[in-house]
């Protein structure tokens, strides 16, 4: 899973870096790809973040709403709050 050769890039003053294309197609990183930046004793590794789809979230909550004693029209409105959003 890991390439032949090590890939090198720069931070730049804004602190970005650009990942290659080589290792972008790889491991699947399109734009708006989350990635987790983990410190470890070697460095730095990224972790790609798999987020559940809006569509996927409500299915989940709509799941437990049997057993959770908060309607799902309560649900949607605490997650916005908490995002900070009126929609």
């Amino acid at each position: 899973m890991t390439s032949d050769e090590p890939e090198v890039t720069t931070v730049t003053s804004k602190g970005q870096i650009t990942i290659p294309s080589k290792l972008r197609d790889q491991f699947g990183l399109e734009q708006g790809t989350k990635l987790m930046v983990v410190p470890t004793e070697y460095g730095l590794v990224l972790k790609k973040i798999e987020l559940p789809s809006i569509e996927e979230f409500q299915q989940r909550v709509e799941a437990r709403t049997e057993t959770a004693e908060m309607s799902l029209d309560e649900v949607t409105r605490l997650v916005h709050e908490a995002r900070g959003s009126d929609e």
